[in-house]
């Protein structure tokens, strides 16, 4: 559809072109006045994968046009999300999807994101070269993660950007209502307009966090916020969990960050959150330095008033997208499984449309028609693929490489994930007792600048590779710059 209004006394005209051909026309009638709505429905003639969509006047007259909006039959009936894009997600096997993401959460207002997608306000400000218009607001960011399996985790704004000033207990209020509005029943103020869009049955969303990156207010500033919102929003919900604000980076200042709210108020959420972005030269060193960060804050949290308390990495990944950020993935992947401090972990930038040129580190790229995975999306798949979920302690040198073992519930399947970092290809011998098999995969472009395109999808890629078995004991050759996973059956 497309919302119109103006003088158009013989109409508007609707086309999808390819090249000088029309391929799909439609007219419509003339708008008056007042904003319309126009309902469109094109059948092409022939297929593109690339076309115009032009709207034009039939004859003379003046009009404005906003909010038009074209998508496939089929895109519509799965909820308005792009098939190929849902599906990359899916391809993650994702537990927790966090929303807003970003600088997005620290100025959203949920109460501009729901209802009628035409009656929706626009967002605050402009970021990353646009306005946007709410067009994903809860109830689509729910739904898809329902279609991927995704938990979802809101992230509430505590107004600290509020351009007039408006007093802290207002933006306290605003995410009151919002958990109501997710979790309340339909006869509750805030859950009966949920039920009023769409959707009656409470969303139960369990997992939330207190604003995102408050590092300029000062941690001073912010540990009360944490209080006083955890304190109303337990007392509403008592089941949620609540994530705080943690560190940026792993330095001095980061854990004098995190100190602070660990000692003064550590009874007041469950999972610290905390960001960092590695440069992408570091992609050997970076997961080893901000693994001994994780146990350093471990400790800290093993000695408070919350020893249950884990740590929610939210945002992390290296700065590019050839080959050192999937070298940095399958290490700090590593580090995230072996330190039981880490519970949950969710990388930045998920999805990017190519065009969008200041942060090109996304897992997912895109463009009006495909999409590529970077490096860091292919070992984090593989890894997913291969997850299970008791980890084994690795006996022997691990020299320059970054390895974790890990089991099934059974014993049954144990899987070995490795990353040589190092020029060097390298031997690795393997003994599991009871060994009857075992199969490895290899991501190994031999070139720290190799990176997946749109004309070149796959050039970074998971691959058989081949492990030799002498009873209890596995040998496999590591090439260099390489991610390798074995799974071994007993």
């Amino acid at each position: 559809s497309l919302w119109a209004r103006g003088d158009a006394p013989d109409g508007l005209v609707v086309r999808l072109r390819q090249g000088s051909r029309v391929i799909a026309e439609q007219r419509l009638a003339g708008p008056g006045a007042e904003w319309t709505e126009l309902p469109i429905r094109l059948s092409p003639r022939a297929s593109s994968r690339s076309a115009t969509l032009e709207v034009g006047l039939v004859g003379a007259g003046q009009v404005n046009i906003d909010q038009v909006s074209l998508m496939p039959e089929a895109w519509a009936r799965g909820g308005g999300f792009r098939p190929d894009l849902r599906d990359a997600i899916a391809g993650l096997q994702p537990t927790v999807i966090r929303y807003p993401g970003g600088i997005y959460a620290e100025h959203y207002r949920w109460k501009d994101g729901i209802g009628p997608q035409h009656a929706r306000g626009n967002f605050p400000i402009s970021l990353w070269d646009d306005v946007d218009t709410n067009s994903l607001g809860t109830d689509e960011f729910i739904e898809l993660c329902r279609q991927v399996g995704a938990e979802p985790m809101l992230v509430v704004n505590i107004g600290r950007h509020d351009p007039n000033g408006a007093p802290r207990e207002a933006y306290l209020r605003e995410a009151l209502d919002w958990m109501e509005y997710c979790n309340g029943p339909a006869d509750s103020r805030w859950g009966a307009v949920r039920a009023a869009n769409g959707h009656p049955e409470p969303y139960n969303v369990r997992l939330w966090e207190i604003d995102n990156e408050t590092w300029n207010m000062g941690v001073e500033n912010y540990a009360p916020i944490v209080e006083m919102f955890s304190t109303a929003m337990r007392a509403a919900w008592p089941d949620i969990e609540i994530a705080a604000c943690g560190s940026s980076g792993y330095g001095g200042s980061a854990m004098a960050w995190n100190s602070y709210l660990i000692e003064n108020v550590a009874e007041h959420f469950d999972q610290l959150s905390i960001h960092h972005y590695e440069g992408p030269t570091n992609y050997d060193r970076g997961p080893r330095d901000y693994e001994a960060f994780f146990a350093a804050t471990g400790e800290r949290i093993a000695a408070s008033a919350n020893p249950e308390m884990k740590i929610f990495i939210s945002e992390w990944n290296a700065q590019s997208t050839d080959w050192r950020t999937g070298l940095y993935a399958g290490g700090i992947l590593n580090a995230f499984e072996r330190q039981p401090s880490v519970a949950m972990a969710a990388p930045a930038l998920f999805l990017r449309h190519v065009s969008a040129m200041d942060w090109d580190n996304a897992f997912v790229n895109f463009d009006q028609n495909t999409w590529y995975p970077a490096p860091n999306y292919v070992v984090m798949q593989l890894y997913r693929q291969h997850f299970q979920p008791q980890r084994l302690v690795l006996d022997g040198a691990q020299g320059p490489l970054n390895a974790l073992a890990t089991s099934s519930e059974d014993g049954r399947t144990v899987v070995l994930k490795v990353v040589n970092p190092t020029d060097t290809p390298r031997p690795l011998e393997l003994t599991v007792p009871g060994a009857r098999g075992a199969e490895a995969w290899q991501v190994a472009p031999d070139f720290l600048g190799a990176r997946n395109t749109l004309a070149a999808p796959d050039a970074v890629r998971a691959e058989r590779a081949e492990v030799l078995r002498a009873g209890d004991t596995l040998s496999i050759e590591l090439p260099r710059l390489s991610v390798v996973v074995v799974r071994v059956t007993r």
